[in-house]
């Protein structure tokens, strides 16, 4: 019998602030909590097929002790709430944009992401949906001010919220350094992850002062977290359709 949340736990009283008990449904757990989506997924429960079992079932099905899945799904309740200001935001706050079918297409979708970030005012939200959460984008939009909070709707379908934050500092501009030495890199047509493989492994064997230029077919959202860890700095432009290009260099060693 469903409560009145649509959740199929037959238990009065466990939907939202209730224990987590075996007879619990997996999609009901998931779709209330990013934490506890996240602990599903750690061990190795099955979110699709199997989001119609009971925790009991799903941890029988998976291999994954019952009590150990019922301690960590508990301890994950601590996870932090929606923000307030979040909570309270009316909808006419919100800028809703879903890149599923983009995504589902093979299409990119951070140009239509980063339009969207372009025209989001101060007291706005960007409420992006996705079929997987977007984690690289957190760092690139964090460095534009924004915040982010997320929860899956169900497998496969996130929303993320992004709003404004505290201000921190935009990246390190690439300037034109005439005369250092260039190498190009030609990624174009590559089967991922080759793109990302090949650059990572080009910008280790930079020399400072050495530059390398990089020809790709779309804006490598998930590269520039991966450049940023390691100290480079990156541009990206799209000097023609269907050509985009990074200059990537060391950063400067902070004295």
């Amino acid at each position: 019998m469903a409560h009145d949340c649509g959740c199929r736990s037959g238990r009065a009283g466990t939907c939202g602030d209730g224990e987590v008990a075996a007879d619990d449904i997996v999609r009901d757990l998931a779709r209330r909590s990013l934490a506890a989506y996240r602990v599903l997924e750690e061990k190795g429960i099955d979110l699709c097929c199997g989001a119609d079992l009971t925790l009991s079932e799903a941890a029988v099905a998976s291999g994954v002790p019952l009590d150990a899945l019922l301690e960590a799904l508990r301890a994950s309740r601590s996870a932090a709430p929606r923000p307030e200001e979040l909570t309270n935001l009316p909808a006419s706050r919100q800028v809703r944009l879903d890149v599923r079918e983009d995504i589902k297409r093979n299409e990119e979708p951070f140009a239509r992401i980063m339009a969207a970030v372009k025209t989001l005012r101060a007291d706005q939200a960007l409420v992006l949906r996705a079929p997987f959460e977007p984690i690289p984008l957190y760092e690139v939009l964090g460095r534009r001010g924004l915040r982010h909070w997320a929860e899956p709707a169900a497998p496969g379908d996130w929303i993320v919220w992004f709003y404004r934050g505290v201000d921190r500092a935009a990246d390190e501009p690439v300037t034109p350094e005439v005369g250092l030495p260039l190498a190009v890199l030609d990624v174009r047509g590559l089967e991922p992850p080759q793109p990302m493989v090949r650059v990572l492994e080009a910008v280790e064997r930079l020399r400072p002062g050495e530059r390398l230029e990089v020809l790709h077919d779309r804006r490598p959202i998930f590269l520039y977290p991966q450049l940023d860890e390691r100290g480079f700095a990156h541009e990206t432009d799209e000097p023609e359709p269907g050509l985009v290009r990074i200059l990537i260099r060391r950063r400067k060693a902070s004295v």
